[in-house]
């Protein structure tokens, strides 16, 4: 063996014997039942467990106090002067006959409560975003099934993602987090515990995969310093997972003029290189999408909860509102470019154009081999049918705003 070698094998022995490593080790491996059963960023199953915790009548032993518990948190992000009931009737209200929905006219979780003659609406999204006009629609929904109740809408991300529409109240998974430890810490009078079990297995796995747990981070964060060569060897030497995502990652790359503008564990975006140059007006607002100031971006996406499917679409970001509106309507008046279209256009995001390279009837049965086959074929008729004529059709968009407003300078 030489030098070299045996310097990185005494690296490695050194992390392994490391305190803080095996500290960062033990709160990453133990079993955790919600990992086991698939439930890491699966939003039904987040979704099933909350509406569970929240509903005064399921088994669980708590009674109405994670209900109590979660609104009083959700209630102390609004000003008090806004909210739509005070935390004080929560506390001194009976809330045992509250009714908890799963899906009720699509909406992710109702919360009734008769006897204040008022309403909560939660939309949860661990890995997606709201589609396009989704939460002004659930609005209008809940107004119909409830109007004459008190409401309020919630919008329930990991980091409290800002929703696209003023009914709503931004909430995050670390308020989820704080407010369920609180309830099994300092109880009142002692509680079930295989309530509590389960409850710390819920928390685990939120603060590892869904928010930042900063003592974590600072952890790993020291642990890199000290053996950042141990590290990037075995970073890489890890397996590279089986994608279907990276098929398309290698033909856009392969390709001269397309740019990755980001990617994620489901998600490709990217854009041609001319519209960077040649595009005047077509900009993003950079506090709420790209940093980059693409108003415009093709995106290649998976879904977990639909295996074998892979969606490209074209999404026009938060920008000028007059020109989204016209680049939305131009899109609306060719269908036969730009397909899928969808309606009405949001508020912030609108996909003006969509086609699946993979549909997941499609994929069911097929090896990932035959899948990745496939893909490709399907991004080969995109790049030679339609890839050029949507750059250039964007470019003379753009160009006929930017005519439009030269009176305007004059």
């Amino acid at each position: 063996m030489d030098t070299v070698a045996l310097a990185l094998e005494q690296k490695l022995g050194d992390l392994f014997d490391d305190a803080d490593f095996n500290t960062v080790h033990r709160q990453m491996s133990p079993f955790n039942l919600f990992e086991a059963v698939g439930a890491v960023r699966a939003e039904l199953r987040h979704s099933n467990f909350l509406a569970y915790l929240l509903s005064p009548s399921r088994p669980h032993g708590l009674g109405p106090l994670p209900l109590i518990a979660v609104l009083r948190s959700i209630l102390s992000r609004i000003p008090s002067n806004e909210r739509p009931i005070m935390a004080l009737e929560l506390v001194a209200g009976d809330l045992d006959d509250a009714i908890v929905y799963r899906e009720r006219d699509d909406i992710d979780i109702i919360v009734e409560l008769p006897s204040l003659n008022f309403v909560v609406a939660i939309e949860n999204k661990v890995g997606s975003k709201a589609g396009d006009g989704q939460l002004e629609r659930y609005d209008v929904r809940l107004k119909k099934l409830y109007p004459d109740h008190r409401r309020l809408m919630v919008f329930l991300t990991p980091d409290g993602t800002n929703p696209d529409h003023a009914g709503y109240v931004a909430y995050d998974y670390g308020g989820i987090v704080e407010t369920l430890e609180s309830i099994i810490t300092n109880p009142l009078e002692p509680l079930p515990s295989e309530t509590v079990l389960i409850i710390n297995h819920y928390i685990d796995l939120v603060r590892k995969h869904i928010v930042t747990d900063e003592r974590l981070r600072s952890l790993a964060v020291r642990l890199y310093e000290r053996h950042r060569e141990a590290f990037d060897f075995i970073y890489n030497c890890r397996p590279e997972p089986r994608n279907l995502l990276a098929v398309v990652r290698e033909r856009i790359e392969s390709i001269e003029g397309l740019t990755i503008e980001s990617t994620g564990s489901n998600i490709i975006r990217f854009t041609p290189d001319v519209w960077d140059t040649e595009l005047q007006l077509m900009k993003a607002d950079l506090t709420k999408w790209t940093k980059t100031g693409r108003g415009l971006l093709f995106e290649v996406k998976t879904y977990p909860n639909t295996p074998g499917r892979v969606n490209l679409s074209l999404i026009l970001g938060p920008c000028d509102s007059a020109m989204r509106s016209y680049v939305y309507q131009a899109a609306m008046a060719n269908p036969k470019l730009f397909q899928g279209v969808v309606k009405p256009m949001g508020v912030q995001f609108a996909t003006i154009f969509s086609r699946d390279l993979l549909t997941a009837t499609q994929a069911t049965g097929m090896s990932f081999e035959g899948q990745e086959t496939n893909v490709s074929l399907a991004w080969s008729s995109f790049q030679s049918e339609q890839l050029q004529h949507l750059m250039y059709a964007i470019l003379e968009m753009d160009q006929q705003l930017v005519e439009q407003q030269k009176p305007e300078i004059a």
